[in-house]
Formats: structure tokens, C-alpha cells, sequence
């Protein structure tokens, strides 16, 4: 299972948002091109790089960035936030990125996401943040009633080949994954499936990797840039190797 370091870039800086929240920002890194350096020295085999303005405002902010991060480090860049367009989609292909993570246009503009997949079909995530097993849109600030597992399955038919599962509930709380809902989640889908939100501990990692092949990876932030353990050591209990 693979570790995707995360670098949240907003006004310009590396942060942590606190379950979503733009009014509770933690400050990392005022350099998000130097954050992406460490990780790529800590042996990071993915990043994924969200654009926060992007994801609040509907309209990327950080593309600059990111074509920075993508040309200084020989690491697959996936990234999300804002990305509502195929014009947005190739800048950012252009710019340097391997994936690109769609989210509200999944619920708002599936004829978009059809017409990526078609374009893009490997660089295509689908973005599936929830509360409580319901869709959020809008940089999560708007619930709706669409179940995970149905939205899933309509994605699917568009030609969508992988998903970022967020629990909303956990993110940036450190209080552990929410391990019963991707292993539902791992149960009853076939296309690879990247767990963000809640790791706060090695323990989650072993837990994820212990669903199987269908958990291809986990996104971990908060947990990193506070230390609670190397991104070496997450890599390798992500691979079944004890530190």
C-alpha cells in the first residue's frame, strides 16, 4: 500500500485544515515547493498536492505551484481543488501532474467527468468526500444525499478508475480512520480505492494495508508534520515491513 504525503496549499502556503474548516488553518510550511523537496528526500513515491483556494473558490489558484513541485521533484504529482474544466485539466496536465482528483463535479457535472475520462482515463480520480456514509461538495462545505456507493457505481460507468475516499469526521482530527467504513467501502467495489482522513498512528496504516489490494494507498498529512512518525516508517508498514 502506498503513502501519499499531502501538501494542502493555500494563499500560497502549506497547511492543515482542521475538518474542512478555512477559519481553523495550521501552517506547516510557508513553502509548499519546499515541503514537496522533503518529502521526495524522505523517499515520498506520490504526492498529492490539493488546491485549497481552488476547492473553496471553484477556480484554481495554485497551478504555479504545482507546475513548481512537479518540475523540482521526480515524484508523481496527484493533485485536486478546483478543477471543473478541461481547460483547467490539461493546464494542470501540461503543468507537470500525473492525476488529477475531481470532486463537486462529480455531483454537479458528470458529462465533465465523462469527457476526462475519455480524454485523461488513467489521470482521472474521483474524490469522494463524506459525513456519515452522505456526498460533501464545495470544498465540503455543502452536504448532499447521495450515498458513497451509489455515486461509486455512476462513476464507474462514466470510466472512472480510481477513487480518494475522504471521512470528513476524522480529517484533521488525529483521532484514527475510520476503519469500518472502508472496509465496507473495499468490500463491495472493485477499482482501487486511496483512504484519506484520521491517520494519526502507524496502527492505521497497518489497518488499512490489512484490507487488500483494493486499498491501494492512504493519504497522510497532520500525522507527518507533527512527527508522530517518519514518512520512511509509514512507507514501510504500508509494504508489510516493520521499522
Amino acid at each position: 500500500m502506498q503513502i501519499f504525503p499531502a501538501i494542502d496549499v493555500l494563499d500560497g502556503r502549506a497547511v492543515r485544515l482542521r475538518q474542512g474548516c478555512y477559519d481553523q488553518v495550521t501552517v506547516y510550511n510557508e513553502d509548499p515547493v519546499a515541503q514537496a523537496r522533503e518529502w521526495a528526500e524522505s523517499g515520498a513515491e506520490w504526492l498529492h498536492v490539493v488546491d485549497l483556494d481552488g476547492a473553496r473558490d471553484g477556480v484554481p489558484a495554485n497551478i504555479e505551484v504545482i507546475r513548481r513541485i512537479a518540475a523540482e521533484v521526480d515524484v508523481p504529482v496527484q493533485t485536486g481543488g478546483g478543477i471543473r474544466s478541461m481547460a483547467t485539466f490539461a493546464a494542470l496536465m501540461d503543468a507537470g501532474v500525473t492525476r488529477c482528483v475531481l470532486g463537486t463535479t462529480l455531483v454537479t457535472s458528470p458529462e465533465f467527468v465523462a469527457e476526462a475520462c475519455a480524454a485523461y482515463p488513467e489521470a482521472v480520480v474521483a474524490g469522494i468526500d463524506a459525513r456519515d456514509g452522505k456526498v460533501a461538495i464545495e470544498g465540503w462545505r455543502q452536504g448532499t444525499e447521495r450515498g458513497v456507493l451509489e455515486l461509486i457505481g455512476e462513476l464507474e460507468l462514466l470510466g472512472v478508475k480510481r477513487v480518494v475516499y475522504t471521512d470528513i469526521s476524522r480529517d484533521g482530527m488525529q483521532a484514527g480512520v475510520n476503519y469500518g467504513a472502508y472496509r465496507a467501502l473495499a468490500n463491495q467495489i472493485d477499482i482501487p480505492l486511496i483512504a484519506s482522513g484520521g491517520v494519526s498512528e502507524l496502527d492505521d496504516i497497518r489497518d488499512l494495508a490489512s484490507l487488500g489490494s483494493v486499498v491501494e494507498g492512504v493519504i497522510v498529512g497532520v500525522a507527518l508534520y507533527e512527527r508522530r512518525f517518519t514518512l520512511p516508517e509509514a512507507i514501510a508498514v504500508g509494504y508489510g515491513v516493520e521499522p
